[in-house]
């Protein structure tokens, strides 16, 4: 195959054969270094045509380009030639690196199983320190690799340590300047001694021959007056500096060689672009004839040009001419150049050159541009360039940002990536949402989809739950009533949209209205070829696992297994809630090591992930299993106060752990701690029903559970709301249904006890949850342990038994111990007898009844004689003879 994308080479360059040996060898690195105009890349294109080695080159397009910008260029270049299989590991590069996964990593595999490679990179001083770091690691862990770069500044390419762990070669200015030899060759055998002295003066730079030659013609025509002879030996000029001698001596040769003028403004109006295609180059010289000139320029030694008309041929110029030719525009043209920068942006933005096109619209101040620039290419500028993004902004002001929310938007979800930078993110999240709330009236509807999208994140992000609903809500009206065309217009921002609007809906309880977004996002996403509809399966998983719908998680989570996620994906933010619904899958199955290894997968991202609250709670169930209570507490208390100081633990979340707290607590055997995490609860109205009629489902259920742990059956059976009526998930209905099975077996009651279990268990079988019974107190689990065998249910007793042996929460009574005379006087309370009559009864004063009763409801943890029976009744006592040795 040879080498790919090779540039070609001005056809009457001289080859120097000196050079391409060097470049032949087996040496891992060899760095051509030296300033412009020493022929770097036409020395490097002349043997990379010439070689039988396969491989690529690579030009470094912009400047400060990062590992993973550098890596994503190499992989599409890699994909493009062929090298590469298009189903190969770099097919999703960028949505593997957005996930965390290591560039050079995936690099690295797709190169070692290419065998025998070449990778010539034209202009690496381009690449950021780390980004050429990485590239001399896969030189040293790749044998079979061999690296050929230019550069025109130092870099660890060119440090002559690098020869000290790899076998490097460095051809600096010493070893591509021209010898006198290579020098006469280019300036032609008639060239004046001065002229050959003024090229070895300047250091032998190729380029500077090159022009000088070019120029030297005309000059040495006769001038009227003047003979052949006399013009042969005109002295030679003082030697300026390379670049202000290139600029005269364009000067020079454009006045010699009579440029006409049109000419003269192609090259002045196209020098700001970096690079040219046919189309670019008409847009900014206006010539209908730029194919022509574009070939004259490069006939003229102007510049290189790369590909076909075929593959889209493209021209770039020699630094130093583009250089020159920049100065002649602003000298003469200075009111075309904002006009010109902002057509090379916008150019630059419809073929995928996002960074490029950004710094112009920023440099420009034109912020419309700038935010078109950023909505389309949202995800390669997070991805490849958020450190750039990060300083083009650094100095715009804040009134500007604030009319700018997709790019405040951007630069919050930058700086909140590291810990240390949490409190500006959270600066510009409020900015991104003022600025979204202030145009959204007056924006199409594409815009008013995008600005409400990026409202509803940076609020929920922020921790504004009810502001970021109502903008969520916005958002999924306004992509539901769009046209055909509108959706077309969000391109592949829709998927992401409706993935957010579905994230809010969560975090505030709708789970249905997630669940449809969600689904939109993947049909979308499938329909369009995209990525993120992976995502909003893994989201859906997710949510019904939490919701407690364990079937449709499980079907859900193994047609996500079966999609091409980029790699990286699944181990990173992308697949959290697909790790999310694994995790309760194992755990609802009792799997503690799995559902652990899970969770650990999400460990490198519990900083900065806005689910950490999730994690917190599969964390805690875990430890709690495993019955390490006091600990598992410790680490919950830890996890929330982190979050706080980060600012990161929005009242949603807080309100969501209430219920974990609650389960640690009861766990560690401190109810009252339990209370006090539930907060303040007003006694709620009765519906007629006499069930609580205003109690969130949720907090009837944790306040259920206490009292159950607290021997309160029937205390719990109040709290909790009858099976009619609606609950907020499948998990709250499980557990409501199983707890209220639980009392009524601690009461007594069989009969009642053995309808509500054939309601609680065949639901709970059905939605595969078996955490609603480890959730019970084991002395309540007992009970109906033992109610189920007496009635020969043993297929159900085994059940709940496996969930006895499971469960943590140990109940306030298995610790209590009552006096031979304080079960007496219990069992005379559960009579109803009157405390004259209890006395009489037991042969002593009412006072000492009085004073037993009162040890008795102490010992009990009750304040009535009503809550003292129902706990006896709890504890099965009917004589003292059965509880005399407790």
């Amino acid at each position: 195959m040879a080498l790919w994308g090779v540039p070609r080479t001005p056809v009457d360059s001289l080859r120097r054969l000196r050079l391409s040996e060097q470049l032949e060898g087996p040496t891992p690195v060899v760095a051509l270094h030296a300033p412009a105009g020493f022929g770097k890349t036409v020395a490097l294109a002349q043997w990379a045509r010439d070689t039988a080695a396969d491989g690529l080159w690579l030009r470094v397009r912009d400047r400060d380009v990062d590992t993973r910008a550098f890596v994503q260029q190499l992989a599409d270049e890699l994909i493009a030639s062929g090298l590469s299989p298009a189903d190969g590991p770099l097919r999703h590069l960028g949505e593997a690196v957005s996930a965390g996964t290591d560039p050079w990593q995936l690099l690295r595999r797709a190169l070692r199983d290419l065998g025998e490679l070449v990778l010539v990179v034209d202009d690496a001083d381009r690449l950021t320190a780390p980004a050429v770091e990485g590239l001399i690691a896969q030189a040293h862990e790749l044998p079979t690799l061999r690296l050929r770069t230019t550069a025109r500044s130092g870099s660890a390419l060119t440090d002559p340590g690098l020869a000290l762990t790899l076998d490097a070669l460095v051809l600096g200015p010493e070893q591509l300047a021209l010898t006198p030899d290579e020098a006469r060759a280019i300036l032609g055998a008639q060239a004046a001694d001065g002229t050959l002295d003024e090229v070895l003066a300047s250091g032998g730079s190729p380029l500077i021959a090159r022009a000088l030659a070019q120029a030297q013609a005309p000059s040495h025509r006769e001038s009227p007056g003047q003979t052949a002879a006399e013009a042969a030996h005109a002295p030679a000029r003082p030697h300026p500096r390379a670049s202000d001698a290139l600029a005269d001596l364009l000067a020079r040769r454009i006045a010699t060689e009579q440029w006409e003028s049109r000419f003269v403004n192609f090259l002045a109006r196209t020098s700001v672009a970096d690079e040219l295609t046919l189309e670019l180059a008409t847009t900014l010289s206006g010539d209908d004839d730029s194919e022509r000139m574009l070939a004259r320029a490069e006939r003229e030694g102007l510049g290189l040009r790369t590909g076909s008309p075929a593959t889209g041929a493209r021209f770039r110029y020699a630094p130093l001419m583009r250089e020159a030719f920049e100065r002649l525009l602003r000298a003469e043209h200075p009111r075309e150049v904002r006009a010109l920068e902002l057509a090379t942006a916008r150019w630059e933005a419809e073929h995928g050159y996002v960074y490029r096109a950004l710094a112009r619209a920023r440099q420009q101040e034109d912020w419309a541009l700038a935010t078109a620039v950023v909505r389309e290419g949202w995800h390669v500028l997070l991805r490849n360039h958020g450190s750039q993004v990060r300083e083009l902004f650094t100095h715009v002001s804040v009134l500007t940002l604030r009319k700018l929310p997709l790019v405040t938007m951007m630069l919050a979800i930058i700086y909140n990536a590291r810990r240390s930078n949490r409190l500006r993110a959270l600066e510009f999240f409020a900015l991104a949402s003022y600025g979204a709330n202030r145009q959204a009236s007056s924006a199409s509807p594409p815009d008013r989809a995008l600005l409400a999208g990026v409202q509803a994140a940076a609020l929920r992000v922020s921790g504004r739950m009810p502001q970021a609903l109502v903008a969520a809500d916005r958002c999924h009206d306004t992509l539901r009533s769009m046209s055909p065309a509108d959706h077309e217009l969000l391109g592949p921002n829709e998927p992401s949209l409706w993935n957010q609007a579905g994230t809010t809906f969560f975090y505030n309880g709708r789970t249905e209205l997630a669940l449809d977004s969600f689904a939109r996002s993947t049909a979308v996403s499938d329909a369009r070829g995209l990525t993120a509809g992976i995502l909003a399966l893994g989201m859906t998983a997710g949510v019904h696992a939490i919701a407690g719908d364990l079937p449709e998680s499980a079907a859900t989570v193994d047609e996500a297994s079966q999609r091409d996620w980029p790699e990286g994906w699944l181990d990173g933010y992308s697949g959290s809630f697909y790790q999310i619904a694994r995790a309760f899958l194992a755990l609802e199955a009792f799997d503690l090591d799995e559902a652990d290894r899970r969770v650990r997968i999400l460990d490198p991202h519990r900083e900065t992930i806005e689910h950490w609250s999730l994690l917190a709670h599969l964390d805690t169930v875990i430890g709690l299993m495993r019955g390490d209570s006091g600990e598992t507490l410790h680490r919950l208390q830890s996890t929330v106060r982190a979050q706080h100081r980060r600012r990161n633990a929005s009242a949603f979340s807080t309100d969501r752990l209430r219920h974990t707290f609650v389960l640690a607590h009861l766990a560690d055997g401190d109810v009252p701690a339990a209370i006090r995490a539930l907060g303040p609860v007003p006694s709620p109205s009765r519906a007629k029903s006499g069930a609580p009629a205003s109690l969130d489902p949720r907090l009837a259920v944790s306040r259920a559970r206490i009292a159950l742990a607290r021997g309160l059956p029937d205390e719990a059976l109040m709290l909790l709301p009858p099976e009619s009526a609606p609950a907020a998930s499948s998990r709250s209905r499980g557990e409501a249904l199983v707890l209220a099975t639980a009392a009524l077996a601690q009461l007594g009651d069989d009969e009642q006890t053995l309808r509500a279990a054939a309601s609680a268990l065949a639901f709970t079988a059905e939605r595969r949850q078996q955490l609603a019974l480890a959730f019970v107190p084991r002395p309540a689990l007992t009970e109906l342990v033992a109610v189920l065998q007496r009635s020969g249910a043993t297929e159900q007793a085994a059940r709940v038994e496996r969930a006895r042996e499971r469960a943590f929460i140990a109940g306030e009574l298995s610790g209590i111990r009552l006096t031979p005379r304080e079960l007496e006087v219990a069992r005379h309370l559960s009579t109803g007898a009157a405390l004259p009559d209890i006395a009489a009864a037991l042969s002593v004063s009412p006072n000492t009844v009085k004073s037993q009763v009162r040890s008795l409801y102490r010992k009990l943890g009750v304040t009535s004689r009503a809550e003292a029976v129902s706990r006896l009744t709890v504890l099965g006592i009917t004589s003292a003879s059965e509880w005399a040795g407790r």
